[in-house]
């Protein structure tokens, strides 16, 4: 079994917020409001099962029709960005990318993963 991340990082497509706060909601035990930092980007504060609490931002079309979801911490539900992906589509059954591993500084960084109704592989994104 690999190590957890050190964060979680997905893309969600075209998701609707109040979809983003039910899954928050299924997810974790306790939910902040989200604080708006900007024009695009939410702010929660949450607290898993186990009492564990860190911060999560979503960030509004942050890549065309993409959401990012960003779990800062290495302690949420999932082990790996791909996990949490599989997580989301299972819940939003909506195209969600994330990165193939653990970002390393050599990592091409168009390389993704991408889970959809036509299943899941490597992209490169952006694809034009």
């Amino acid at each position: 079994m690999s190590e957890a991340f050190p964060d979680i990082e997905i893309y969600v497509q075209d998701p609707e917020q109040s979809q983003i706060d039910q899954w928050f909601s299924e997810l974790f035990t306790q939910i902040s409001a989200p604080k708006r930092l900007d024009k695009r980007t939410l702010a929660y504060e949450v607290t898993t099962a186990t009492g564990v609490q860190f911060s999560v931002n979503v960030v509004e079309k942050a890549a065309g029709k993409y959401w990012s979801i960003w779990f800062d911490s290495p302690e949420t539900p999932w082990a790996t960005d791909i996990d949490c992906a599989r997580a989301a589509f299972a819940f939003f059954a909506k195209p969600i990318r994330c990165s193939v591993g653990s970002w390393e500084p050599d990592q091409p960084m168009d390389l993704w993963w991408q889970i959809s109704n036509k299943g899941e592989g490597e992209i490169s994104w952006p694809d034009n």
